[in-house]
C-alpha cells in the first residue's frame, strides 16, 4: 500500500500553478462580479495558459530536463479533455549499459488543468511556418511514474529545453491560439470542436513563444493571423 503521504505530494511547479490559478479566478470573481460570458472566460484561459507555459519552463529549469506542455488532442475518448485539457510532463533518460540506445521516459509534473467551459486550443490557427503541422506524442497522463511514450491518448506539445529555451527551431516563435468554440457532432456525426460560428469569431487570443522560452501574449484578435 502506498502511504498517503506519497498519494499527498504535489511538486513546486504543480503548486505554484495551481496558486496562480486559483488568484486569477479570484481576480476574475472580483472584476465580473461572478457573471458569465465567453469574453471572461477567454480571458480567465489566456492567463491560465501563460501560467501553464511559465510553469512548463520553470519546470525545465528546475529539473534541468526536457519538459512540454502537452494539450489533450484525442477525439475519440475523453470529449470532456479535448483541445481543453493543459498538462506538463518532463523527460527522464534511462541509461541501459548493455546497450548502446537509451530509452527516453517522460513524468507527469501536475495533475493536469482545464480550460474554462467552451474555450479550446485551436491547432489549425496555431500553425505556422515555424509550426506547419501540430507535434503530438502518446501518453498516459497524469501517470507520475516514468512512462515510455507509445501508448495512451494523443497530446500536442510545446518543448522546452533544460535551459528554459525553445526546443528546436521549427518551434520559434510558434502561436498557440485558444478561442472559443461549440463541442457538436461534424459531419461524419463524431464530436469534434466546431470553431465556425460567426458570433464567435473574435473570441480569441494567443500566447508567442519566442526563441528565449518567454511568451508573449496577444489579446487583439485582429492580431491573431489567420492561415
Amino acid at each position: 500500500m502506498i502511504p498517503a503521504s506519497r498519494k499527498a505530494a504535489f511538486t513546486l511547479v504543480e503548486l505554484l500553478v495551481v496558486i496562480s490559478i486559483i488568484l486569477i479566478a479570484t481576480s476574475i470573481l472580483f472584476v465580473g462580479g461572478g457573471g458569465g460570458g465567453e469574453g471572461i472566460k477567454l480571458s480567465s484561459a489566456q492567463r491560465i495558459v501563460s501560467s501553464i507555459a511559465q510553469g512548463a519552463r520553470g519546470q525545465a529549469l528546475l529539473k534541468n530536463a526536457t519538459t512540454r506542455l502537452i494539450i489533450y488532442s484525442e477525439d475519440n475518448e475523453d470529449y470532456d479533455k479535448l483541445l481543453r485539457y493543459f498538462g506538463i510532463v518532463y523527460l527522464t533518460q534511462i541509461d541501459d549499459p548493455t546497450t548502446s540506445d537509451n530509452e527516453e521516459s517522460w513524468t507527469a509534473a501536475t495533475q493536469g488543468t482545464y480550460l474554462p467551459e467552451g474555450i479550446y486550443f485551436d491547432p489549425d490557427l496555431s500553425a505556422s511556418n515555424d509550426w506547419p503541422s501540430a507535434a503530438t506524442m502518446n501518453i498516459e497522463y497524469p501517470r507520475q511514474s516514468p512512462q515510455t511514450v507509445g501508448s495512451g491518448p494523443e497530446f500536442y506539445y510545446y518543448e522546452f529545453n533544460p535551459n528554459g529555451t525553445i526546443s528546436s527551431p521549427d518551434f520559434l516563435n510558434s502561436w498557440l491560439v485558444i478561442r472559443a468554440g461549440t463541442l457538436r457532432p461534424n459531419s461524419s456525426g463524431d464530436l469534434a470542436v466546431d470553431f465556425s460560428d460567426e458570433d464567435k469569431e473574435n473570441l480569441k487570443s494567443a500566447l508567442i513563444f519566442r526563441r528565449v522560452g518567454t511568451t508573449t501574449s496577444v489579446t487583439d484578435p485582429s492580431e491573431i493571423r489567420e492561415n
